[in-house]
């Protein structure tokens, strides 16, 4: 059986779900896999019907009918209405740095083993890889807030909800983007903002409202709150489009 004692200390609500999920896939599986938890609840600041429970699988074996006998592992999982665990094989995994090396490295700056072998502690994601992923990442969030902006400027709880649910995602790329600079990653969100707007020369503020402003259920976002929030994130694409990794400030 595998060792258990990274359990320990986590919030009850995260083992409720985790513990019943790693039975039932030891079970399944035996010791044929490792299991990763990552995201908030690594970090530290999980939030109960707010926050995932991320976790990745890297298994021995991903035949279909090996797969099939996480079955019950998997059902109680979606029970408790999360995102379902990633699954890759091991060799899939170990060549997975230039495809996912933005969500490696974000999930090597906290996580958590809790089965098996520590799949991430080998890994080394290339600078340019991470750099490009970055890049292309940030486009693909500006391109859709700027079309949310257009389409809810004059909506300020539907702009508020937009600019809310956008903040795990800038906020992985924030990390990123002081990664690649060899920067220490803030683990608190409104420090970690204030990090990244050093780096990157965009302007806290908006940014920093957006983190405050998620526990609240209607958030009335101002137009120039909205904007101001827009392109912040658009300095930083920039920085990231013209950054030389020879020159990192």
């Amino acid at each position: 059986m595998h060792e258990t004692r990274d359990l320990q200390g986590m919030p009850e609500a995260i083992r409720r779900i985790l513990d019943p999920f790693l039975t039932d896939a030891d079970r399944a599986l035996g010791q044929g896999y490792s299991a990763v938890l990552y995201g908030s609840a690594a970090r530290g600041d999980w939030v109960e019907g707010r926050s995932d429970v991320n976790l990745l699988l890297v298994l021995d074996d991903v035949r279909p009918e090996r797969l099939r006998a996480l079955g019950p592992a998997f059902a109680g999982w979606r029970k408790a209405a999360q995102e379902p665990p990633l699954m890759l094989s091991r060799d899939e995994w170990a060549s997975a740095t230039d495809v996912f090396p933005l969500e490696i490295t974000d999930m090597q700056a906290a996580y958590r083993v809790v089965r098996g072998p520590d799949p991430l502690a080998a890994l080394r994601v290339a600078p340019d890889d991470l750099r490009h992923a970055l890049e292309r990442e940030l486009r693909g969030k500006l391109v859709r807030l700027r079309q949310g902006y257009v389409a809810l400027a004059e909506e300020d709880e539907s702009l508020g909800a937009m600019l809310v649910a956008s903040v795990p995602t800038v906020l992985v790329l924030l990390r990123g983007v002081l990664r690649l600079l060899g920067r220490p990653v803030p683990p608190a969100p409104e420090a970690l903002v204030a990090a990244g707007a050093e780096a990157a020369g965009f302007d806290a503020g908006a940014v920093a409202l957006a983190v405050r402003r998620r526990g609240e259920r209607k958030w009335r976002c101002t137009p120039a709150e909205g904007a101001a929030y827009v392109e912040a994130v658009a300095a930083t694409a920039r920085f990231v489009d013209q950054l030389q990794l020879g020159d990192q400030r």
